[in-house]
């Protein structure tokens, strides 16, 4: 073995590669990203390196210093992360590796891995993606001993992406499942504490019924970004989902570079089906008001922005809001819950109360009568 990759082996069975519980207060990964990038600065011949560790902490790619944005955008940070390993491999395969590229190297190896194994800590529980995401974990840390370490990120990449598969029916399946009971509470409690507005909903009147194929329609405006649309789609995959069942749901988060992060759903590969209403994913045009989320219920309602402040969801993981939809004395569940029913009461209007196991429930009637005519 060469004496740089001794330097690097080293480094990560010193430090990186320790499990988790004996490590003391570990660099988060976007932390350890820019420690070597700083370690680069000024180096010769390491600009390419420099500038892609620069496109790989990217403030858009990262919700916080220990957490990349989901897939597909997250993936970036690793695609760069390897391309600077290849970058660097040159100097530190060399007989005289400056020590300051030999960190950097370990650095963003060690990043990697964290990025993944976070991830893998929030999916606990979950599927046999998840075993696999753990086993690639250990196939990255071989090659970080070899000569090869770009095949190290790229396993830890691998890792990361199906430790996220495996938290996604961890999320999905609670948000499309909300027992009716908590939901109703949940909404009413909203209504008691003002964690809802109605003065988000406007009727449309004398406008033509919004149907397709004899069903209504339900169109969603709601780019990813938008954080009051992040709230919103736990409202909508709750709500909609006692009408019909969805599929290809996948995570996602608001933009980065706004306060507060919310954590939510996308629904740009989601398929819904229903014999009882049509749901469609609409682009924002010059149509559409400007403010965001969007919701135009069959033409008998619009929803003009978030029924609830996106604050009560700001920061908090997946899992614990996909909790929160069976916990109605919490923030987070009324917010998510009375957006859900509000929904749902608008729907019921536009379906004439079918079906009557959802549109009968007491929860729902409430919202309905608290709903502004929908009629001249």
């Amino acid at each position: 073995m060469r004496r740089g990759r001794a330097a690097v082996v080293a480094v990560l069975a010193s430090a990186l590669l320790a499990p988790a519980a004996k490590a003391a207060g570990p660099t988060p990964p976007l932390t350890a990203l820019g420690q070597a990038r700083a370690a680069l600065r000024g180096l010769p011949n390491e600009t390419g390196a420099y500038g892609k560790l620069g496109a790989a902490t990217a403030a858009s790619l990262w919700v916080d210093p220990s957490d990349a944005v989901a897939p597909p955008d997250g993936r970036a940070v690793f695609y760069d992360t390897r391309r600077a390993l290849l970058d660097l491999e040159p100097q530190v395969a060399s007989s005289t590796p400056s020590p300051s590229v030999t960190r950097a190297e370990a650095l963003i190896l060690a990043a990697d891995r964290r990025l993944a194994e976070n991830v893998i800590h929030e999916a606990a529980g979950g599927t046999g993606l998840l075993v696999r995401a753990e086993g690639m974990i250990l196939s990255g840390d071989r090659w970080a001993a070899t000569a090869l370490v770009n095949y190290a990120a790229e396993q830890y990449g691998a890792a990361w992406t199906d430790a996220f598969r495996a938290l996604l029916p961890l999320v999905a399946t609670p948000a499309t499942n909300v027992p009716p009971a908590a939901l109703a509470t949940a909404a009413e409690n909203a209504l008691a504490e003002n964690r809802i507005s109605l003065a988000s909903v406007h009727p449309l009147r004398n406008q033509p019924p919004l149907t397709h194929a004899g069903e209504p329609e339900v169109v969603l405006v709601a780019p990813d970004g938008c954080a009051g649309c992040a709230l919103e789609s736990w409202g909508v995959v709750a709500a909609l989902s006692q009408f019909g069942t969805f599929a290809d749901l996948n995570l996602s988060q608001s933009a980065t570079t706004q306060r507060p992060i919310v954590r939510g759903f996308t629904f740009r590969s989601a398929a819904y089906g229903s014999p009882l209403v049509t749901f469609v994913i609409a682009a924002p045009s010059t149509h559409v008001p400007h403010p965001l989320p969007f919701v135009d219920v069959a033409s008998k309602y619009a929803d003009v922005g978030s029924p609830a402040s996106p604050s009560v969801a700001g920061n908090l993981p997946w899992r614990q809001l996909a909790g929160s939809l069976g916990r109605p004395k919490t923030a987070a569940g009324q917010a998510l819950d009375g957006t859900a029913e509000l929904l749902t009461a608008e729907i019921c209007e536009a379906t004439g109360g079918a079906p009557a196991a959802v549109c009968g429930a007491a929860a729902v009637k409430d919202y309905q009568d608290r709903l502004p005519p929908a009629t001249p």
